[in-house]
């Protein structure tokens, strides 16, 4: 049976179709950016920064995690109203705001006008695209046509494929044509299998942690898939969940685990794992795992099948998104609302 036969709210399948899209995304983006003319000393530069907020900066945060051993630049992501002082004429800052308006990017831009770094600009318009008009930076505005939903975080794969343009036409990255069509093949071949109701990952997933706060567990090249898979399962499915990363969390979190006396009722392990990581990460996955066994507190494994780190990355991002939408339904949320979050900016504007 497929997915869009069974019942579920408009607001819900409209989320369905954004995930579903999200190869087409990801190959619009590349395909319309491959070819665009930066400008030449665009090439001269000794940094990077990225600025967005929420689902606006977290292709980035992949794209850091899986290529950061081998980028010869240093890449910082910047989740607030400031640059740091180290941004000047040698910066590349990209500014990254689905909505176009999103205050504390917006500040960003105007400090890198000031310090007249060079800047790309990735928005679907508002305040962000008319100051780059005005200024005459180069941009490139999202199309909507592949994220009916609306939402920044089920409209990361524009935002992935632009900046796997822009890095590799840079050469900051090593991405080519037929690596990306190979790519897009995999992606739309696993997401065959998200869409079935039935035999479907995501839904088994959703269903061994529901009922229970999240622990997501990544490391190394899948850092940011912790990040992004905790941020949706909070935002779409109103259930919480927290990132944590091996080694990291061995020198504190299971400790942790032991009080509250029902946190072992309350609380599921979701370990995404890759035979991609080292032999030693991979070590403490298992050890982690007796662990957490010991302290009697569920744990659930992803295994992500690719050899490639972005293909699993990538593999990872697609079967998260669709696990976080899968608990929603469970959870009978609607994924599109954020009724917390739109308070929490009408207070600011007071």
């Amino acid at each position: 049976m497929g997915l869009f036969s069974k019942s579920y709210s408009p607001n819900s399948l409209l989320v369905a179709q954004s995930l579903a899209f999200l190869p087409r995304q990801i190959e619009q983006a590349w395909q319309e950016l491959k070819s665009y003319r930066l400008p030449p000393n665009y090439q001269k530069i000794t940094n990077l920064v990225v600025c967005g907020m929420g689902g606006s900066n977290l292709a980035s945060e992949v794209i850091r995690s899986v290529f950061g051993a081998e980028m010869k630049l240093p890449l910082t992501l910047i989740r607030g109203y400031n640059l740091p002082g180290f941004v000047s004429r040698d910066t590349l800052v990209i500014i990254s705001s689905y909505s176009g308006n999103t205050e504390e990017t917006v500040s960003c831009l105007k400090q890198a006008l000031d310090r007249k770094a060079k800047i790309f600009c990735l928005a679907g318009g508002g305040e962000v695209i008319a100051l780059a008009k005005k200024a005459r930076l180069p941009y490139y505005r999202f199309d909507s046509k592949f994220n009916p939903s609306g939402q920044p975080r089920y409209g990361l794969g524009s935002q992935l494929g632009a900046l796997l343009a822009i890095f590799g036409k840079l050469k900051i990255i090593k991405v080519n044509d037929r690596l990306m069509s190979e790519l897009l093949t995999y992606l739309d071949k696993l997401n065959q299998s998200f869409k079935n109701y039935q035999n479907n990952p995501a839904q088994e997933l959703a269903e061994r942690l529901y009922g229970r706060s999240i622990i997501v567990v990544a490391a190394e090249f899948l850092s940011a898939n912790a990040h992004i898979l905790a941020n949706q399962i909070n935002e779409s499915a109103k259930n919480l969940a927290h990132p944590y990363l091996i080694p990291e969390l061995n020198h504190h979190l299971i400790e942790g685990l032991i009080l509250p006396g029902n946190v072992s009722r309350q609380t599921a392990v979701l370990f995404l794992i890759s035979g991609v990581y080292s032999p030693r990460i991979y070590q403490q996955f298992v050890a982690t795992e007796k662990v957490l066994g010991r302290q009697k507190i569920k744990s659930v494994n992803y295994f992500a099948i690719s050899e490639n780190k972005l293909f699993v990355a990538l593999e990872t991002l697609l079967v998260g998104s669709w696990l976080s939408w899968q608990l929603g339904n469970l959870n009978n949320q609607d994924p599109t609302s954020l009724p917390y979050v739109n308070y929490f900016k009408q207070e600011l504007k007071k």
